[in-house]
């Protein structure tokens, strides 16, 4: 009883060997951990920036019928304006992240390098393009509010949570260097690292205030850019600094030339 029980519980594995077998072991065989582990995450990216360009438009259609039905006349024909800005915006946005996924073509000194410096800081950069690219939008949409008068559709949250995937890496870095250098240096310098409000709510008017808000938003999105680009190089310095600690540690030496 106890080998037929045995023979039932190794069935799925057998059968799994002989499928698949011969090609996760060629696949293993050949496997070139430099570029083919950027191959792959170049095919992730770009699938990523399929899912956020198919959410992205299906936020931007599902909800039309429900807002232009309770819209006044300004409304819809602001609407229609904005709707055609968000449709440029989903291809490209999610541009965006192709390109930064095509930017891992080549190789890399270690697995450890490119995992913990080439993609932490691509994520790092992309964060800070994506939430540009949306504030822009955001900010032209406003425009168009405050040139009709009136609130519109302009959504652009579908996306948000594939951009959200970008932040995990780099978020849980930030928050291990924050608890070993200490006077929570980092804890303030990540505090301004906001990311961008993808499902913010677009309403203008003819007055000084809608002006200028819409003008702050452009603004933002230059300080947003700018702040997540000098957080990518200020990481860099960190992982050189503790790259270079953890191979001191390993052959630690005191660096005096022998005259």
């Amino acid at each position: 009883m106890n080998e037929i029980i045995q023979k039932v519980l190794d069935l799925p594995g057998q059968i799994s060997g002989r499928v698949l077998g011969n090609r996760v072991s060629d696949t293993l065989d050949n496997f070139d951990s430099s570029n083919g582990i950027r191959s792959y995450f170049q095919t992730i990216y770009s699938w990523l920036a399929l899912g956020m360009c198919i959410l992205m438009l299906w936020g931007l259609i599902g909800g039309l019928g429900e807002y232009f039905g309770e819209a006044d006349s300004m409304g819809m024909i602001a609407s229609i304006v904005t709707t055609l800005i968000c449709l440029v915006a989903s291809f490209a946005i999610p541009n965006v992240v192709r390109m930064r996924g095509d930017s891992f073509a080549g190789k890399h000194s270690s697995m450890t390098h490119f995992l913990a410096h080439d993609v932490v800081k691509t994520n790092i950069r992309l964060l800070g393009e994506l939430g540009a690219l949306v504030i822009i939008t955001q900010a032209l949409c406003m425009a168009v509010a405050t040139i009709f008068n009136t609130s519109v559709y302009a959504p652009l949250g579908g996306g948000e949570s594939i951009a959200d995937m970008f932040w995990a890496a780099p978020n849980w870095y930030w928050t291990e260097a924050s608890a070993l250098i200490p006077f929570g240096v980092l804890d303030t310098l990540g505090a301004s690292f906001t990311l961008a409000d993808w499902s913010a709510s677009i309403s203008g008017s003819w007055s000084w205030d809608s002006i200028m808000a819409t003008l702050g938003m452009m603004v933002n999105a230059v300080i947003l850019l700018g702040v997540f680009h000098i957080a990518a190089a200020l990481y860099g310095v960190l992982y050189n600094v503790a790259a270079w600690i953890v191979g001191w540690v390993q052959n630690p030496h005191l660096p005096i030339k022998n005259s």
